[in-house]
């Protein structure tokens, strides 16, 4: 009997190995190099990101904070453009999204509220997406076509 115990331990942390790999939350960047430009490039902020770069990172984004600083977001990076949604279930902080381009350009900025179950989508695809508090765009006098200046050595989605 104790040696079928040991191996349904075993086998319990052996899944969990190879199933929880993606179970990491969303991952701080240690850097303030995430520059957002204003399209005539006349100014432009700094952010400090955190990094959801896998489906279940993804998934998770923002959900359950209750506040964010105003320098900072999450970035989401894809494997290839999309065209899905996002929405605000299970999260507090009123956010703004910004879609962005291969090149990161901002296309489109779709203001969610908290606890909203109303699906966020783009009338265009998307590569990335920039979660930041709501109204940070404003604040900061940047909008559609602003380009974010990614540092050189992001991670890539996995």
């Amino acid at each position: 009997m104790p040696f079928l115990r040991l191996f349904f331990v075993f086998f319990a942390f052996l899944a969990f190995s190879v199933c929880g790999g993606d179970e990491r939350p969303p991952t701080l960047l240690q850097t303030r190099d995430l520059r957002i430009t204003s399209i005539d490039g006349t100014h432009g902020e700094t952010l400090v990101l955190e990094l959801a770069l896998t489906p279940r990172q993804r998934q998770q984004g923002l959900m359950h904070r209750q506040l964010m600083p105003e320098d900072a977001g999450m970035l989401f990076r894809f494997e290839r453009q999309e065209a899905g949604g996002f929405w605000m279930e299970e999260t507090f902080i009123p956010l703004t999204i910004a879609y962005l381009d291969e090149d990161g350009t901002v296309l489109e900025l779709r203001d969610g509220k908290p606890l909203d179950r109303t699906i966020l989508t783009p009338a265009q695809p998307y590569r990335n997406t920039l979660e930041v508090n709501q109204g940070w765009f404003e604040r900061h006098q940047l909008g559609v076509g602003a380009k974010l200046t990614l540092p050189p050595n992001l991670p890539a989605a996995r």
